[in-house]
């Protein structure tokens, strides 16, 4: 445990240490900045992200975009997600960069951005390849991710169902429902708040459920209160589609 402790400690040092360092002064070519994001420092690797992200242009080259794609894969594979804020928002950067630039057509590309440290909305707009990719990463990370997995395989489930077969949907609709009463706050209160917000009225019995025997009832805690909002919220919706 001592060993593994110090790991972790020499990790983020090198993580937090990557920032502050020098950028080059000189205007980078195209080719070079590809070859900042490659780099060991992370301040680079940012910087390089920010001047292609800001560039329609290179946005444009097949070179720029598989290399965004490749790097997001690269980060993904890191052991360690750092809390550092610099490195955050850089992830944050690349996430949404590759959004932007991800061939939708390709199951692996859209597998790579379904399993970065955030889930953009796109996914649920592409929800026919962007489904199996969530199920997946639902079925292998831990709870916190676990957690976004659902979140977004609800909106998925409400923006793409005409998309999908009734064998993924039904997978889908089986994980929402053990997610309601997942024993880790984190994987059921993102799944109670996502059906509030895209929830079907297919889905009230087994929020009532939760409203009514959700094992804390405590005002702090609220996940029963937030169970009856999203009722009411996919209620209210219902109503709106019907006049």
């Amino acid at each position: 445990m001592q060993i593994l402790f110090a790991l972790t400690l020499a990790a983020c040092a090198m993580l937090t240490a990557g920032w502050g360092q020098q950028i080059p002064a000189h205007k980078p070519s195209r080719a070079e900045l590809l070859t900042w994001l490659r780099s060991d420092n992370a301040e680079v690797r940012s910087e390089a992200l920010d001047r292609l992200r800001t560039d329609p242009v290179a946005l444009r080259d097949p070179k720029v975009k598989a290399a965004l794609v490749n790097q997001l894969d690269r980060e993904n594979r890191e052991t360690l997600y750092a809390e550092e804020e610099d490195y955050a928002g850089y992830l944050s950067w690349l996430v949404d960069t590759v959004a932007k630039v991800v061939d939708w057509s390709n199951p692996r590309q859209v597998c790579i951005l379904a399993n970065g440290a955030y889930l953009t909305d796109e996914l649920a707009d592409h929800a026919k390849v962007a489904v199996p990719c969530l199920l997946q990463r639902f079925k292998n990370a831990a709870a916190p991710p676990r957690g976004a997995a659902v979140a977004m395989l609800v909106q998925a489930l409400s923006k793409g169902r005409g998309e999908l077969d009734a064998v993924t949907i039904q997978a889908v609709r089986q994980i929402i429902l053990s997610a309601l009463h997942d024993p880790d706050d984190v994987v059921k209160i993102p799944t109670v708040k996502a059906l509030g917000s895209f929830g079907g009225e297919d889905m009230i019995p087994a929020l009532r459920n939760v409203a009514e025997t959700d094992p804390d009832p405590s005002e702090g805690y609220a996940i029963r209160k937030w169970a009856a909002e999203a009722i009411a919220a996919i209620q209210k919706r219902a109503g709106q589609q019907q006049q």
